[in-house]
């Protein structure tokens, strides 16, 4: 609530919502496109790379806007978002960084 009204009547904040809510969609297909051709034992570096990649950044954005919407609550430990926020960072650097899945991508396009 804000200025006794909801703040999801907003548009601004419907927007960051729709936005999060497509990007969230895409990553989740790129995640199953990899698993798929992992499935049928075809190459998936790249792919799996491309979900990875997307998915991590992804997080970080979505996790960065929902603290945002939330505003100074956002960083209070009360709220789960802090912890959200907190974690998804490392989405960008375990596993393989953003930047190694880049070069994975980039070879592979290369090829």
């Amino acid at each position: 609530m804000q200025l006794g009204k909801p703040i999801a009547a907003k548009q601004g904040l419907q927007w960051y919502l729709a936005e999060m809510a497509t990007k969230l969609e895409a990553a989740r297909l790129l995640a199953l496109k990899a698993a798929d051709l992992r499935d049928r034992n075809l190459p998936a570096s790249m792919n799996a790379s491309m979900a990875k990649l997307f998915a991590a950044e992804t997080a970080n954005e979505i996790a960065a806007k929902a603290l945002q919407i939330h505003g100074g609550y956002g960083y209070m430990k009360d709220y789960a978002i802090e912890r959200i926020y907190r974690d998804a960072r490392i989405l960008t650097i375990y596993e393989g960084t953003s930047e190694v899945q880049k070069i994975v991508i980039a070879k592979e396009l290369l090829k």
